[in-house]
């Protein structure tokens, strides 16, 4: 069996600080602290396809409005295999916006950060009966806002709350460089997350989470979220929160020599991790649920 992939990335987007415009870059402490339901894989040296919009990126971004809108395409080509199906194709259409309520309204440290998207296509491992997808994309079609969450910071980030609508592996246990890897386990998150129904993107439920950085390269943070069995069919729009399933709890504790741990995001970059020398993190998830053993078909 051979295989060829092939991704596809359009930007379709205001700017980033990366592009040569007048406007004033947000720092670190400034933007949000996003995960990986804002971008599945990085913009690139060039920015967006078009660029400024006339200066209206500049403009809006003066007040804190940030929008990004991305078409990615994974597909895959089965050259010669026993199997009739050799060609699939998956395609994401996504939209967020991240606001800084300090700069829009003045109210300091208050952020909103929202996402939806539109996704389809068709998964090349399904039909050739892999244990795994070899698009770390490909999931279920359907038109959703994935996640919102209103965020507040404390004592220059060192202490952080969100309460919204978001998924537990964006922020727990996704590869902390997921973009670089095409491979679904590695793409995403390691298959095991799973059983205890952490939740994930693009069905994400309602969640709430604290983050405090107790000393400068240290960080605690905790989450709580509704774990769903089926999350795609329990709340197929995600415009209104469903708070049904158990209550999981997701922990994690994380180290971070020589950077500062307030300023630590879920997707770092080369000129980010310069002088340091990595990323320790330790958690655990725990559902109180009750599961059926694979040797007997009582809940306990």
């Amino acid at each position: 069996m051979y295989g060829r992939h092939l991704r596809l990335l359009f930007l379709l987007s205001y700017g980033l600080c990366v592009l040569a415009v007048p406007a004033r870059c947000q720092t670190a402490q400034e933007e949000p602290l996003p995960g990986p339901d804002s971008h599945e894989t990085g913009q690139g040296p060039h920015g967006h396809l078009f660029g400024d919009w006339g200066g209206e990126q500049s403009r809006l971004q003066e007040r804190g409005i940030k929008f990004d809108f991305q078409y990615v395409s994974d597909s895959l080509w089965n050259i010669e295999s026993e199997q009739k199906a050799r060609f699939a194709g998956w395609n994401r259409f996504r939209g967020t916006v991240d606001i800084n309520l300090g700069e829009l309204i003045g109210q300091q440290g208050w952020y909103f950060h929202a996402t939806a998207l539109w996704q389809g296509g068709g998964n090349l491992g399904a039909y050739l009966g892999l244990l795994t997808s070899p698009s770390g994309m490909s999931s279920e079609n359907i038109c959703r806002l994935d996640s919102w969450w209103i965020e507040k910071r404390w004592l220059d980030e060192r202490i952080t709350a969100r309460v919204g609508q978001f998924a537990g592996q964006d922020f727990y246990g996704a590869q902390h460089f997921a973009a670089s890897f095409i491979f679904e386990p590695m793409g995403y998150a390691l298959g095991n997350l799973f059983t205890t129904l952490e939740s994930f993107d693009p069905p994400s439920t309602p969640a709430m989470e604290i983050r405090v950085v107790p000393i400068h390269n240290f960080y605690v943070k905790s989450m709580v979220m509704a774990a769903v069995r089926s999350p795609f069919s329990q709340n197929p729009t995600g415009l209104v929160p469903q708070f049904n399933g158990t209550a999981v709890n997701v922990s994690e504790i994380g180290f971070s020599p020589g950077k500062n741990a307030s300023s630590v995001r879920a997707f770092d970059d080369v000129k980010g991790r310069k002088g340091y020398s990595g990323l320790y993190q330790f958690g655990a998830s725990y559902n109180p649920g009750k599961f059926t053993s694979p040797t007997s078909a009582i809940p306990r």
